[in-house]
């Protein structure tokens, strides 16, 4: 971008601060910190959808306001750029790196194309599909770090090389959506599909007093999670599109892929990498329970191991170019995207300080009123007052606000001893269907990483917002009110 702004780019760009000030004056939006907190809020994202300045630029706002205003410690602000799987998340990059340096990612993404559709609509619900079932057992952000970087390959193939070309193309940048969002819509379906997942199923424990089996919560969640996944696919099906067909046929991916001759060991080693990563983190439930308190096994865990595989890759030399090694600097600095060393951290960020200013909290008090009229505008209060906090918190940070909630406010409910637990399962569901945001997911956050078009995201994540609402609620209208079913109104049986 030009360093003179147009006066329509100036407007753009003051509009953001303009925001903050605004919110800031108003009594409405709770303490001051919490006006912070908001105003924050609508800077970030506002300049994120309308791309007026660099992405890198807008997630260095939080850190900007500190210091004008101690909404936060400066260095509680700065602590909020920090999280355990961000190391997830740079080392499964850099591996990818080495994927993309010895021309695995392209054979990856030449085996890929061969085998589905070139048809664009087709590949955003198909891979929209595939990473929700996936996020059934893995958390959204490793999902992500999974398959983001197979998606990114396939569309560099298909000419998207660079974050600029994926951000200005509607095509490519559908498909980074259906990877986050994918990622993001299965988190609700076990218990080990996300942090909000987790911190549900610890409350409803605790609430009824016992541990549920996984499959008891599982039959529950997956039908509703089932449901939204088939209703936002089609909506994806639909988004705007600038192509019909990625460039190539399968003849032409099938001559290319074999001009690349077998896989070169470099390739093999940086594959094997990944999928030692990967198989040790979705082998975590068998072995966690006898590897946690141990002080030799500390290291097997996910986020430990993507860091550490890396290390590896830098000092194993090379076969075909005996000066370089599997992974190098070179490498980093000409394959790895800049920007999620940005994008994803200052998501995380915003998701806290909504937290820590208490602006989650001032919004849970003004829906208090409407959650207890009738059954059917409990429903349907319930879902989309969780669903709208997760759009601008995280999905883990509305569980932590809503399920609470739900618990204490619902708990006398038609007089049953354990009254709060259909509405345990209602505001579970709810909070998992987050898009529009960067911040609500960490799989948001790093396909904006990838060149996302964040301005698509909020406005198709909008719309993917309202039909995961409607038809929850509907699910729920059917199994709780016209149904009675005792499968959801009960607790399940020790």
């Amino acid at each position: 971008m030009s360093s003179r702004f147009t006066s329509k780019q100036w407007f753009n760009i003051l509009l953001g601060p303009a925001l903050l000030a605004l919110t800031v004056s108003l009594p409405l939006f709770g303490p001051v910190e919490a006006r912070f907190g908001f105003g924050i809020l609508f800077w970030m994202v506002w300049w994120w959808i309308s791309a007026i300045i660099d992405i890198k630029v807008t997630c260095l706002v939080p850190i900007f306001v500190a210091c004008l205003y101690a909404y936060m410690p400066l260095g509680k602000v700065l602590e909020a750029y920090v999280h355990q799987e961000a190391a997830l998340i740079f080392g499964a990059t850099a591996i990818i790196v080495a994927w993309v340096r010895w021309g695995f990612s392209q054979r990856l993404a030449l085996n890929f194309l061969m085998r589905i559709s070139g048809n664009v609509r087709a590949q955003t619900a198909g891979w929209f599909v595939l990473c929700g079932i996936i996020s059934f057992v893995v958390g959204n952000t490793t999902v992500a770090a999974m398959f983001a970087p197979i998606a990114v390959a396939a569309l560099m193939y298909s000419g998207f090389k660079t974050n600029d070309d994926r951000w200005n193309s509607k095509a490519a940048s559908n498909i980074l959506i259906a990877v986050a969002w994918g990622a993001s819509v299965g988190g609700m379906a076990t218990p080990l599909g996300g942090g909000q997942s987790v911190i549900t199923y610890g409350l409803l424990n605790k609430y009824i007093g016992y541990q549920i089996y996984f499959t008891d919560w599982s039959i529950r969640m997956i039908p509703v999670s089932l449901c939204v996944i088939a209703g936002v696919a089609v909506l994806m099906y639909f988004m705007d599109t600038d192509m019909d067909r990625f460039s190539g046929t399968k003849e032409y991916y099938k001559q290319e892929l074999a001009k690349l001759g077998p896989m070169s060991y470099e390739e093999k080693i940086s594959l094997g990498g990944f999928v030692v990563a990967i198989g040790l983190a979705l082998l975590e439930p068998v072995y966690a329970s006898y590897t946690r308190e141990s002080p030799f096994f500390g290291w097997l865990n996910p986020t430990k191991i993507f860091c550490m595989i890396p290390m590896f890759l830098f000092f194993m030399p090379s076969r075909s170019v005996p000066e370089e090694n599997i992974l190098s600097t070179s490498a980093l600095k000409k394959f790895f995207p800049v920007t999620i060393l940005f994008m994803w951290p200052a998501s995380v960020a915003l998701s806290k300080i909504i937290s820590g200013t208490g602006a989650s909290t001032v919004f849970a008090g003004w829906i208090t009123p409407f959650l207890n009229i009738n059954d059917l505008m409990s429903i349907a209060a319930w879902t989309i007052t969780g669903n709208a906090l997760s759009q601008v918190t995280t999905d883990t940070a509305a569980a932590g606000v809503m399920v609470p909630l739900a618990i204490e406010s619902m708990n006398n409910w038609r007089g049953l001893d354990f009254g709060s637990v259909a509405w345990i399962w209602v505001t579970g569901s709810a909070v998992s269907w987050s898009y529009a945001v960067a911040s609500a997911t960490g799989a948001q956050g790093i396909v904006a990483g990838y060149g996302a078009n964040l301005r698509t995201m909020f406005i198709w994540g909008l719309a993917a917002a309202a039909v995961s609402v409607i038809i929850t609620i509907a699910f729920f209208y059917v199994a709780i009110v016209l149904l009675d079913a005792s499968f959801y109104t009960m607790p399940p049986a020790v």
